[in-house]
């Protein structure tokens, strides 16, 4: 099992981030929104291949999404959440923190990080993740994105310094064998570490989750790290609210449990547990999960 690659190599370059981020100070927060769903749109009726994808795996979740118009509003629900993205980055803190209308959860964060293990936040991608970094900031609370490697390394440092505006610090995983010991140093020092569990990016980190119709891969990543540092796991989600605005929503923790001593059984019964938490999430929100890859073509 293998994703194909998810990014336009055109448009991820540090030019159009620098260029959405110049459009978001101009436009301002309402004209941005109505320029990002405009060109969302737009993308997707241009790309059959991303737009097809997008439909695939809407049908995995609710098949009454995966019409026309579900499709449509998938991709200008993200232009508005890329919009919002570069607003975040255009405004002053203080002022992107209200775009924010409830913060709930938080406690569990906390609760967790009591145990001296560090913790594992969890996401999917849904709504507009990088608001929890920006959170976790006015909560004082140490945050470590863990980021894929971007197309190109002028990016990579781009969306760096973006999170480091508001304290977060970036860890780029890729095929280094040692990043293991460097996550468990960012966990030990009782630090949060953020990462996605919806795009597994190889075969080997993954199992397919029943949804109501059909399978989807996530990654054991998160439980394997979990259960070797003994961090707890914190499911956390960003979701779009009617009034354009944002929830962010931390759900109570997970502690992996090794039964019978098969470590490989805890893991899977881990995942499985954590994708039953966002499943409800998708299936309630499916025109927000902007996953642009077919699911079911990576097995």
């Amino acid at each position: 099992m293998r994703l194909k690659r998810y990014y336009s190599r055109t448009l991820y370059r540090s030019f159009w981030f620098n260029a959405g981020l110049t459009a978001a100070r101009v436009l301002g927060v309402r004209g941005a929104r109505r320029l990002g769903r405009f060109g969302g749109a737009i993308y997707g009726w241009t790309h059959p291949q991303a737009r097809a994808a997008v439909r695939a795996n809407l049908a995995l979740v609710c098949k009454a999404a995966a019409n026309n118009g579900g499709v449509t509003r998938t991709f200008r629900n993200f232009g508005a959440t890329l919009a919002d993205y570069f607003q975040i980055g255009a405004l002053s803190k203080t002022e992107a923190r209200k775009l924010i209308t409830v913060r709930l959860g938080f406690e569990n964060i906390r609760a967790a990080l009591a145990h001296g293990k560090g913790v594992l936040l969890v996401t999917i991608h849904t709504g507009l993740f990088e608001l929890g970094g920006l959170l976790m900031e006015e909560f004082q609370l140490p945050l470590v994105v863990l980021s894929l490697p971007e197309p190109n390394p002028a990016l990579n440092a781009w969306r760096a310094a973006y999170r480091h505006r508001w304290g977060a610090e970036t860890l780029e995983v890729g095929r280094d064998q040692f990043i293991f010991v460097a996550i468990a140093r960012e966990l030990a020092a009782g630090k949060c570490v953020a990462m996605l569990v919806d795009r597994p990016h190889r075969g080997d980190d993954a199992i397919l989750v029943d949804f109501p119709h059909g399978q989807v891969p996530f990654s054991t990543g998160p439980a394997w790290l979990s259960l070797l540092t003994g961090a707890p796991l914190v499911p956390v989600t960003v979701l779009a609210t009617p009034d354009n605005k944002y929830t962010v929503d931390a759900q109570p923790p997970l502690y992996l449990q090794c039964r019978d001593g098969s470590q490989t059984a805890a893991v899977r019964e881990s995942t499985v547990e954590l994708a039953a938490r966002f499943r409800e999430i998708i299936c309630q929100h499916p025109d927000q999960w902007y996953q642009f890859v077919p699911l079911l073509a990576s097995r």
